[in-house]
Order: C-alpha cells, then structure tokens, then sequence
C-alpha cells in the first residue's frame, strides 16, 4: 500500500511538471535533532536499573547518553503552480549517532551502546508562500512519502565474567513518514535565494532484523537478530537484540 501510495503520488507530479511550467531547484543543509524514541526512553531504563542492583559501597559511572543530535541535506525540485502555490520533489539524507554506556566501579563490567540511526527521505511536498515584501516570503510546507532508514548498532560488554563482543547488520527497513516546516525566503536575484527553514519529520520505524556474529564468554555464536523494546520487571524499559522476544529474559 505505501509503495502504491508514493508510486500515485510521484506520477501526480510528473504529470503536472509535464503540463509546462516555471521548475526551480532548492538545496539544503544543517542540523538535525532526532528524539530517539525507544533507545533514550532505554537509557533511563538502563539506568534506574542499574542503580537498584548496586551493591554496598558500589558507584555508577554513569556515561549513558541518549540519541539526538546529527545533521542533514538535500535536494528538492519545485513547481510553480501559481505565484502561492508549488509542488516539489525532495529526496534528503539525515543521521545520528552517540556513544553511550556504563560502568560498575565496585565490579568488572563494562558495556557500551554505540547507534547510528540514518535515512534517506523521499517525499512529495506542497509549498505555501505569503509574500512579506518586495525580496521576502513566508514558505508553508507539508509532505509525505517513503524513508528509507539505516541503522548501526553497536554492542559491546567488558567484563570478566560477561564479555561480548560482535556485529549485527540489519536491513534496511522502508516505512511511510510525513514532514512539515516554516520558512523564509529572501531573493538576491531573479534566479537565486537564501532561505532559512525550520521542520519536523515522523516516521515510525520498528523490527530492524537481520543477522550477527560475535564471541559470548570465549564461544563463538551467530544467528538472526531483532531489536526488541521490552520492559523488565515490568517497570524498566530496555532494548536489546534478541532473536525472539521471550528470549529478552523479561
């Protein structure tokens, strides 16, 4: 259904753009801030678990950092549907990353998280604009269409009871999402403008499979792996790569 949906919408374009019409071309480039959804919502899981089983006298060296900053760019074609109005084409890249873990300091263990989160968004996008003067306007957008996300996930313990150590690549998964921002638009010429936007995209991606390899305490093991979001003990939300749910331990 959403491949028929985006298919739909890219002829709806085309066929306008065929119709004859003023086309422009519009580039972009900064920073992106990503909620984090189901890993940073981990992270304080983690955390308050981990405090509740310190032992006497044991410390938490606490380095859990949630997912958020990373950047973006893109490209997007528009067309002139009227001096208000445009239709246009964009496809994008945007991605984040951080390094996140923990310590014990009473015992050896160590374990770090290391997400990359990415995607590559392809959506088709109405434009709004309200003139504010002779050089300036005020662009209103909003779209919708396929992202294409990409996630790396590393997961390493150090310890001398529990070590781990491994790679997991799992396939890229494709979902529906839609975006809508503000923007100005300031002309220095009749062919070229500098515009200041700011947007929202969503898009919900879940069950990022796909196979792994690694060491558990010195014995070499692969398989299939899902990231699973669970509770455990009902009142501490983790994630973790398991290859079923019931196999999470909650």
């Amino acid at each position: 259904m959403k491949k028929i949906v985006i298919a739909l919408s890219l002829c709806a374009f085309l066929a306008a753009t065929a119709q004859g019409g003023k086309l422009s071309l519009k580039f972009n480039g900064g920073g992106t801030y990503l909620l984090g959804g189901d890993f940073n919502k981990a992270c304080d899981g983690l955390r308050d678990y981990e405090k509740s089983i310190l032992g006497a006298g044991e410390t938490l060296v606490d380095n859990l950092k949630k997912l958020g900053l990373g950047f973006q760019f893109g490209g997007e074609v528009l067309y002139e549907l009227s001096p208000s109005f445009a239709a246009g084409l964009e496809i994008g890249y945007l991605s984040a990353s951080v390094d996140s873990g923990f310590e014990r300091s009473a015992v050896s263990f160590k374990q770090t998280l290391s997400p990359a989160l990415s995607a590559v968004p392809i959506t088709l996008n109405m434009h709004y604009f309200i003139p504010l003067g002779a050089k300036m306007k005020l662009n209103i957008v909003a779209g919708a269409g396929a992202f294409l996300s990409h996630l790396k996930y590393g997961y390493d313990i150090v310890s001398t009871s529990y070590p781990y150590s491994g790679t997991w690549k799992p396939e890229t998964k494709t979902v529906f999402g839609a975006k809508a921002g503000v923007g100005l638009e300031y002309g220095l010429s009749n062919r070229i403008a500098l515009t200041f936007d700011i947007g929202g995209r969503f898009a919900e991606v879940t069950g990022f499979k796909g196979p792994w390899s690694g060491t558990y305490v010195g014995v070499a093991r692969s398989g299939t792996g899902t990231l699973y979001y669970y509770e455990y003990d009902g009142k501490y939300p983790l994630v973790g790569i398991y290859e079923t749910l019931s196999s999470a331990g909650h």
